[in-house]
């Protein structure tokens, strides 16, 4: 599902070759804090469901996030644009009763496609909108501990989706070539039960971007 969407990424590009006067590559990095919704209650209670007596999770939301991109400016204010997502890894602790600990760490990346709209203000600021499609890997990697044991070959849920990814954010043109980009990147609805419930991630990241 990946290599199709960069495949299909590189053949809307290429038609950039239309429009002369804006045409730009672009290639760019950027990095920052992640963060993501877990269920606590939720996951608690798949404990209760099995016959447990109590459970509490609890659960880290922050990471630091990744994105390295490039695009092509197919005119003045449109762009399209791949780039590689790493969202970081987030924890979760659950301690039930009879005594025993189940602890997930989940990691997020991927690879995303996007339409860029920007508009220029004045000669160096710009401010940009961005949406498009997340093929999204989502792994929880499972350790139990006393009354709770994972199954042989549960100890490791992974669920790949595509799902919509959109995003906002402002540049500054340093000079003709290089410009720094601020920007916050939401990417929905990732992962299911057996990976720690269904979430969102937020990215809040700085970046440089090149331009040739």
């Amino acid at each position: 599902m990946k290599k199709k969407i960069v495949i299909a990424t590189f053949a809307l590009l290429g038609l950039g070759a239309a429009a002369p006067s804006y045409a730009q590559w672009y290639v760019g990095a950027s990095v920052g804090r992640s963060h993501i919704t877990f269920d606590n209650a939720a996951l608690a209670d798949q404990f209760l469901d099995l016959g447990f007596t109590s459970a509490t999770t609890t659960s880290s939301t922050r990471g630091t996030g990744y994105r390295a991109f490039g695009g092509y400016q197919l005119q003045k204010y449109i762009a399209a644009e791949v780039a590689y997502i790493d969202a970081g890894r987030f924890q979760s602790h659950s301690e039930v009763t009879p005594a025993g600990v189940l602890t997930g760490s989940t990691k997020i990346d991927g690879v995303e496609v996007a339409a860029v709209g920007t508009l220029p203000i004045g000669d160096r600021f710009s401010i940009f909108g961005r949406v498009g499609a997340f093929a999204a890997d989502t792994r929880t990697s499972y350790m139990g501990q006393g009354s709770v044991s994972t199954v042989t070959g549960g100890d490791i849920q992974e669920r790949r989706q595509t799902r919509l990814s959109y995003g906002a954010g402002a540049s500054y043109n340093i000079d003709k070539n290089v410009s720094v980009r601020a920007d916050w990147s939401r990417y929905t609805k990732l992962g299911d039960d057996f990976t720690g419930g269904k979430t969102d991630v937020n990215l809040y990241a700085i970046g440089v971007v090149y331009k040739f």
